[in-house]
């Protein structure tokens, strides 16, 4: 394996000559040159690990070229040597960003010596950016996410709430049923682009089939009776909140609406004895999910509760889950599948009554 490409600079022949033969024989990559001018050439065309650079020399010095390294590479490693010794000098060298500073003559152990360090300096620093980089990319797919799926479950559900409506009303219209299509399969596409990046940018806990969980509920394929059930939807964004209420209600149950967290404890607190479901989105602006669901358990052990939520399915949800929570759904999700959760877990109430 190839070892990191070093270019040494310096206005003395023997001096440069020299650090080439020593790096050499450890094996390194070496190209040499005899000013920052034509060192900065160089590095124009072609990547290096490390320079190392004189610090006395015409045109541009080795403080000059430090500063104009790390403009523009910053991972470029870099250790000034000078026969004019000045500590001055090397600490502003040091605050500038050189990973070390040499005396002349150099002593070929310790040019050994700190120049390994060096390049394992580079390389820590190389893992911590790319591991910034990663972090920063993570958390921006996972808030577009987020922010996307909110809008785009309202799609999703509207489309549906449309279909409704036109069948109730008896309009058969082939163009405008063409259309409703088109809107439902390109919302589809998207959050099926949106789960690719998910994948891409982190692992999940579990693989979630059609972004839904549910604990096994034992249940047959009866369907369970609605009139009169009461759900509790606790959901921050507007639209959904609405369009969420609209569907259910015209399924036959009956909707208390929640826009925060603390308005949905409190309602949940005032309505306990009626709310047969609590409909939870689980990242909410003023208390997350894990800490509302405490507060329900402890309103009513017994509380029924599923999780909504437009990021990933992770181990926070996991953990309310495994604390009591019925069901997760992913966002966007559809009329089909609410309406399925809602159904099974009323049936499930009824079966443990």
């Amino acid at each position: 394996m190839a070892k990191e490409k070093i270019l040494i600079v310096d206005d003395d022949y023997s001096s440069r000559l020299f650090l080439q033969k020593v790096l050499e024989r450890d094996e390194y990559r070496t190209t040499i040159c005899s000013d920052g001018v034509e060192a900065l050439e160089i590095l124009n065309k072609s990547n290096f690990d490390l320079v190392i650079t004189d610090l006395k020399m015409e045109s541009i010095g080795g403080i000059e070229l430090l500063e104009k390294i790390k403009f523009t590479n910053p991972q470029v490693a870099v250790i000034i040597i000078t026969g004019f010794a000045s500590i001055q000098t090397a600490i502003e060298a040091l605050r500038l960003g050189a990973s070390d500073y040499l005396i002349k003559p150099v002593n070929v152990d310790e040019l050994r010596i700190r120049l390994k360090k060096a390049l394992e300096r580079r390389e820590l620093e190389r893992k911590l950016t790319e591991a910034e980089r990663r972090i920063t990319y993570n958390a921006t797919i996972t808030t577009a996410n987020h922010e996307i799926n909110q809008p785009l479950t309202v799609i999703l559900s509207a489309v549906d709430m449309i279909k409704m409506e036109l069948g109730r009303l008896g309009v058969s219209d082939s163009k405008i049923s063409n259309y409703l299509q088109l809107i439902y399969k390109s919302g589809t596409r998207i959050a099926n682009i949106l789960r690719r990046f998910r994948e891409i940018s982190s692992p999940v806990i579990q693989n979630i089939p059609h972004g839904m969980k549910m604990i096994n509920l034992g249940l047959n394929e009866e369907e369970a009776i609605t009139t009169d059930k009461y759900v509790l939807v606790i959901e921050d964004e507007e639209n959904l909140r609405h369009i969420i209420k609209e569907l259910l209600e015209n399924e036959g149950y009956k909707v208390i609406l929640a826009s925060s967290a603390k308005e949905g404890i409190e309602l949940y607190e005032a309505n306990k004895n009626i709310i047969e479901v609590v409909l939870l989105d689980f990242y909410l602006p003023d208390i997350n999910g894990n800490e509302v669901f405490k507060h329900l358990k402890t309103i009513n052990p017994h509380v029924k509760v599923i999780l909504t939520s437009g990021f990933e399915y992770d181990e926070t949800i996991q953990e309310v889950m495994d604390r009591g929570a019925l069901g997760f759904i992913g966002k966007p999700f559809n009329r089909e599948q609410i309406l399925s959760f809602i159904s099974k877990i009323l049936k499930y109430k009824s079966d443990t009554n």
